[in-house]
């Protein structure tokens, strides 16, 4: 009884599979590409980001530089004073503060960027009825995407809706 309820079950789910096959395929797959940083970087919000992106490397690279210089020091051999100790531990607290200050405001000032890009990249794909949109850049680092014909980037549509 067993095995008959096993070779059953293996039929119906074959059955299934093969259905939910044929149903995918009358619908072609149609994939696009978006370089979504651009669109991000393109949008008052991206630009706010990247500004503050800039300020805190200023500011964290001259932390760092501070502290380098402490370091330096102390791996050349010499003894660092107890008020020089006192500066690096501080600097050191300064150093993660500031990285985490930066990382809420840049996240802060990026979302309405984020979300724009989002909604214009759903609107299009919607509209033109595209079932995929990848990230260019994401799938050239993964190695996702080995080959795709020319023509398949829609940028430059995706921004036009953001303006």
């Amino acid at each position: 009884m067993k095995r008959l309820t096993l070779a059953l079950l293996a039929a119906v789910a074959l059955m299934v599979v093969a259905s939910a096959t044929i149903g995918a395929q009358d619908q072609p797959t149609r994939v696009v590409f978006v370089d979504a940083q651009a669109l991000i970087a393109a949008h008052p919000g991206g630009q706010a980001a990247n500004a503050l992106r800039a300020q805190a490397s200023e500011e964290v690279g001259d932390i760092r530089n501070q502290l380098d210089g402490l370091q330096a020091r102390a791996r050349a051999g010499e003894a660092l004073s107890t008020d020089d100790q006192e500066r690096f531990n501080i600097l050191l607290t300064t150093l993660d503060a500031v990285q985490s200050r930066y990382q809420a405001d840049i996240a802060a000032a990026a979302e309405p960027a984020i979300e724009a890009v989002n909604d214009a990249i759903r609107d299009v794909a919607v509209e033109r009825e595209y079932t995929i949109v990848m990230d260019i850049a994401a799938a050239a680092e993964s190695g996702l995407v080995v080959y795709a014909i020319d023509g398949l980037d829609i940028t430059d549509v995706v921004l036009s809706r953001l303006r």
